[in-house]
């Protein structure tokens, strides 16, 4: 992939130096990085700090009580500026939930056998983001998957070349405006300007994927606590996202549920003992498990490790099952890549790779931050991948068109029907 640094324009280049700060609102807890903009480094910025907090006021990907959050906001941005050393003002906020939704646009338009220019690029996204209704919809991000001039099907940039008919497909993700603005509002109280909301989806992938992944395709998965997103890139663009309503806090409550505990002892129940693999070694050794006794107080108690994974195993087999089913029934299920890419908390827990391959039938691997050496130990794991992603986000060169819409006046929905048909006949059986 290309670097950021090898063309720098002129308002890239006045931000050497400036601070760059990422905001990652969850819904167990609250990431912020802060960085220094600076090209010449492999991620696109120098890391100065990063803090972490309890989530509050924010699940089911919808805030439920704004003071809350705005204290969970505070709290992380003042950790991350403590330890950086470096006042913040602005973030790239991430945003999450199963309101984020993933649909595809269309244009065509009429070259007349001459060379294809930005400009008329600029026209093509414009007429395809006018299909997006712009009343309840807020418009995250925009990404061209494919192009197609006359009969060559499957092109990435077609600037320079000459033909008669270009066609575009564009993958939009979008939010409902209400969700967007009280966020905003809400980060707008803890005195921060919002600069961009990106999905965390993407910014997951931003994060974890290495060049060649982004480039040559492959899904990248984030295993959350209130939901587990998917996001795949195929042609070197995110091209479709899609969440699973479940995720790390489903396994806790099963946990607690299931042995009669709080949510609390659950969660470190599977920190510390937690197997997705009721087959993995050492599953017979007796571990303490505190429960709720009569009196509503938690009493010592122990059990098997290999009950507490027959406890985990299940839940984590259905989240992939209901994300393969996902993959399959998506609209470009027959280009999707064929290798996952796991991050988030959630998989870190053991055997969960395992499972993810077995439900997915494709080659998975865990993933940190790509940039992991430049973060640290205490900031290079999965729990800081979209963080870290959000920060890059602009760095890794993806287009996004979001902004063309406003270049056009037409309204109705995001179409996927019989247009695709005609006009991408390699997606043909999809639609």
């Amino acid at each position: 992939m290309a670097r950021a640094d090898a063309r720098l324009k002129p308002a890239k280049a006045a931000r050497i130096g400036n601070a760059i700060a990422s905001l990652d609102i969850g819904s167990s807890k609250i990431t912020c990085l802060i960085g220094r903009y600076d090209p010449s480094s492999k991620a696109g910025f120098t890391f100065l700090g990063g803090g972490r907090q309890q989530s509050r006021g924010f699940n089911g990907g919808s805030i439920k009580d704004m003071e809350a959050l705005e204290r969970s906001i505070r709290l992380a941005v003042e950790d991350a500026e403590r330890q950086a050393g470096e006042r913040i003002e602005q973030v790239v906020l991430g945003i999450t939930g199963p309101k984020v939704t993933c649909d595809f646009v269309t244009a065509a338009m009429d070259i007349g056998g001459r060379e294809i220019t930005r400009k008329d690029m600029k026209k093509l996204h414009a007429v395809a983001l006018g299909k997006v209704n712009p009343k309840q919809l807020e418009v995250l991000s925009a990404h061209p998957v494919v192009y197609q001039l006359d009969d060559q099907e499957g092109i990435k940039d077609p600037a320079g070349m000459i033909g008669d008919k270009l066609r575009v497909l564009i993958s939009v993700i979008t939010a409902p405006k209400s969700l967007v603005r009280n966020l905003v509002e809400c980060v707008g109280r803890a005195h921060l300007h919002v600069d961009r909301i990106i999905p965390s989806a993407v910014a997951s992938g931003a994060g974890a994927l290495i060049d060649d992944e982004i480039e040559n395709g492959a899904i990248c998965i984030d295993m959350g606590s209130g939901v587990t997103s998917a996001c795949a890139f195929i042609n070197g663009a995110p091209a479709w996202l899609g969440l699973v309503p479940a995720g790390g806090a489903k396994v806790t409550s099963d946990i607690a549920q299931g042995i009669g505990t709080t949510f609390a002892a659950a969660e470190r129940l599977k920190t510390v003992y937690g197997n997705a693999d009721t087959k993995s070694a050492g599953m017979a050794e007796r571990i303490e498990a505190a429960r709720l006794g009569d009196d509503g107080r938690l009493n010592a108690s122990k059990m098997a490790r290999g009950d507490l994974a027959a406890i985990i195993e299940p839940r984590i087999e259905e989240t992939f099952e209901y994300a393969a089913k996902m993959i399959s029934g998506s609209d470009l299920r027959r280009i999707m890549p064929r290798r996952t890419v796991l991050t988030g908390g959630g998989s870190l827990l053991p055997g969960v790779r395992d499972i993810a391959a077995r439900q997915l039938n494709q080659p998975v691997r865990l993933g940190k931050p790509v940039e992991a050496d430049i973060l640290g130990e205490s900031h290079a794991n999965p729990v800081f991948s979209t963080a870290a992603g959000l920060l890059s986000y602009e760095f890794r060169g993806f287009t996004d068109v979001a902004k063309a819409g406003s270049a056009s006046d037409s309204g109705g929905v995001p179409g996927k029907g019989g247009l695709l048909n005609r006009i991408f006949r390699w997606l043909s059986e999809n639609f």
